[in-house]
């Protein structure tokens, strides 16, 4: 009789085990899933916050790359831009020029000029924007992609070119 209650336990385990199974590697993947959305999500808050700390001293939308400690030289061909820097910040999610938009406007209450040339004082905008999307397809399949998005605001201090 021993015997036969051994045979059933080490069965009933099999099947303990195939049921929690699952349910902990989806539990394990949604981790690994938010893991990946919160680190989108700070990735874009820092290419917004760069992409605007460039804005308040260098008004020059695009250029080819993000060199900080080279002096512009030429303004046909900058060495580094708001878009640019904002890009390299996001360099781990792929950011294109197109996830990335710049925008001048005077603080509430002021009047001042920020378009289309821009002033001292105006309020510098970098907004980025990610489309994030889970690795895994049961957490797709539940949650879908997310978009995202991060904004920066600073005042201008200093009008170049």
């Amino acid at each position: 009789m021993p015997r036969a209650s051994l045979g059933s336990e080490r069965g009933q385990g099999l099947v303990e085990f195939a049921l929690v199974f699952p349910v902990f590697v989806l539990l394990l993947l949604g981790i690994f899933d938010l893991g990946r959305a919160v680190y989108a999500y700070n990735t874009i808050g820092d290419a917004a916050r760069e992409g605007a700390r460039v804005a308040i001293v260098n008004q020059i939308e695009t250029s080819p790359d993000c060199v900080l400690d080279r002096p512009i030289q030429d303004l046909a061909n900058p060495h580094w831009s708001i878009k640019a820097c904002a890009i390299r910040w996001g360099n781990a999610l792929d950011l294109q020029d197109a996830n990335v938009t710049v925008s001048y406007a005077a603080p509430p209450g002021i009047t001042l000029t920020c378009s289309p040339t821009v002033s001292v004082g105006c309020i510098a905008t970098v907004t980025v924007t990610y489309d994030w999307h889970p690795i895994t397809p049961i957490i797709g399949g539940l949650v879908g992609d997310l978009a995202m998005s991060s904004t920066s605001q600073v005042p201008v201090e200093r009008v170049f070119p």
